[in-house]
């Protein structure tokens, strides 16, 4: 794969999660004080989708840097960690996408009814900021490879 190549992976799954967002979205409000359970199960779904075009591009990134990240059972953690390690993701912004990797790990074993829609609020409402800036720090990465 060449730089080229990489960057129009990363693009082709930003504007993947980009069209996940806005189903997201289509779903969410701020202003709304209750979802059902229906709905609760779609924003669950939207965010570990998200959280997936994020690991996808981390992983492309990382193969494309001949890095180890043989799938393993813990190969979400290592695909994180290994970005943050190498300076594709700043600290803050690993700390972050820390928490969708959990709530991912957690959303996808769980009743949905089990997920605490306080603890998904905060993701949704940080996740365009959080998509943007890694969009930034994954241009700025590509740049300088």
């Amino acid at each position: 794969m060449t730089v080229d190549e990489l960057k129009q992976y990363s693009d082709g799954e930003f504007a993947n999660i980009d069209r996940v967002i806005d189903g997201l979205f289509s779903v969410y409000t701020p202003e709304k004080t209750g979802y059902s359970l229906a709905e609760q199960a779609a924003m669950a779904v939207f965010i570990v989708n998200i959280y997936s075009g994020v690991e996808n591009i981390l992983k492309q990134m990382l193969i494309f840097d001949k890095l180890d990240i043989q799938n393993s059972p813990e190969w979400h953690e290592k695909v994180l960690r290994k970005a943050g390690e190498i300076g594709i993701l700043p600290p803050e912004l690993f700390q972050m996408l820390s928490k969708y990797m959990s709530f991912r790990n957690y959303a996808i074993y769980s009743y949905v009814f089990n997920i605490r829609w306080e603890d998904m609020k905060v993701l949704v409402d940080a996740i365009k900021d959080v998509i943007s800036k890694l969009r930034s720090e994954i241009d700025e990465y590509i740049q300088t490879i």
